[in-house]
């Protein structure tokens, strides 16, 4: 008898288009033999519809065209096997959603609720990580108060006014300023010099009200691939080669000559000890499913450093963890075989 899956697509978060654009890849390789499945698109202003999922590209303004409302969403979820949130960034990545399905009791693809809420916000990731000796850049938060002003929060939660000078001594220029609960380098900004980082800060401030703000350094960017429960595969490492001065939203989705490159071009006893830490970090934030876990290479140094963990990475054609899998042995119809197996598991 076939699973009744339900699929996810697009959601109310900056990186909507871009789930559209992962959930065309999945539909184009779930096994129909396998599965009965209804596709769920959610809309900006968080309507939910069920679409078409003979569309053959979900990225068109099209996308809505014959759709259904949704009229109640708790009896929807409560008449399925499992779901896959083929979903981004904020309420589809953020444990949002994932609370809702447990509230239905129906299991679903990723990470649980804890796991998801923890990976999301790249400020409490950091706090996490630190206990568990995972290597990670200089950084200081900020957040935007709700009187709009900007302020640095130390790490005993004291709130300091000078944050200009105080971003510059702790890590001088240039640096990365990162809305903290973004993702697909969305609200992402290099910062060059002093006068223009209040600029940035606020316009990253414009996607979240916590910020993060890193020191820059001449880096590989690095990804491996996590796959599992409780005994978990990790991929080789694949090494991003992105046209320009960093991997953006357009590099990553749009730009043809940004290139990846798997096995990345490092020593292997690197590429030992970042699947190491991957796990490390997987199992730090109760990874369930599957994580792609990104890394900087210091050219100078050789430290490895922790960048981030997406519990639900990118999934188009040209998304780094399906190319993990799959050089690993693991085709992507396979792949989805094994999250939704995995999904069942409680």
């Amino acid at each position: 008898m076939k699973q009744k899956l339900l699929v996810l697509c697009g959601g109310q978060s900056s990186e909507h288009i871009v789930s559209r654009m992962s959930c065309t890849s999945v539909l184009n390789n779930l096994d129909i033999n396998k599965y009965d499945i209804t596709l769920i698109g959610i809309d900006l202003a968080g309507n939910w519809y069920f679409l078409d999922k003979n569309q053959i590209d979900l990225a068109q303004d099209t996308w809505l065209e014959n759709s259904k409302p949704v009229a109640d969403i708790y009896e929807l979820l409560r008449n399925y096997d499992v779901a896959f949130p083929v979903l981004h960034g904020l309420y589809g990545e953020d444990g949002s959603i994932q609370g809702l399905f447990e509230l239905a009791k129906l299991p679903y693809v990723g990470c649980r609720v804890m796991g998801s809420s923890i990976a999301m916000d790249k400020i409490y990731t950091k706090k996490i990580l630190d206990t568990v000796g995972i290597p990670q850049v200089k950084s200081v938060y900020v957040k935007k108060r709700y009187d709009d002003k900007l302020v640095v929060v130390n790490n005993t939660f004291d709130e300091i006014e000078t944050v200009e000078s105080y971003i510059v001594e702790k890590l001088g220029m240039p640096c990365f300023i990162k809305a903290s609960r973004s993702g697909s380098s969305v609200g992402c900004y290099r910062c060059d010099n002093s006068d223009e980082l209040m600029i940035k800060l606020n316009e990253a401030a414009k996607y979240d009200r916590h910020i993060v703000v890193e020191e820059c350094i001449d880096c590989i960017e690095l990804e491996t691939a996590v796959l599992g429960n409780d005994d978990v595969i990790v991929s080789r490492v694949g090494q991003i080669m992105p046209h320009g001065e960093f991997y953006t939203f357009e590099s990553k989705y749009e730009d043809e000559e940004s290139k990846t490159c798997i096995p990345a071009l490092v020593d292997e006893k690197i590429q030992e000890q970042i699947r190491a830490y991957a796990i490390k970090v997987f199992k730090a934030i109760d990874g369930h499913g599957f994580s792609r876990v990104d890394f900087f290479l210091d050219k100078k140094t050789n430290q490895i450093y922790l960048n981030e963990i997406n519990t639900i990475p990118g999934f188009t054609k040209i998304s780094m963890y399906p190319q993990l899998m799959d050089d690993f042995g693991i085709s992507y119809g396979e792949l989805l075989d094994r999250l939704i197996a995995l999904a069942m598991q409680r």
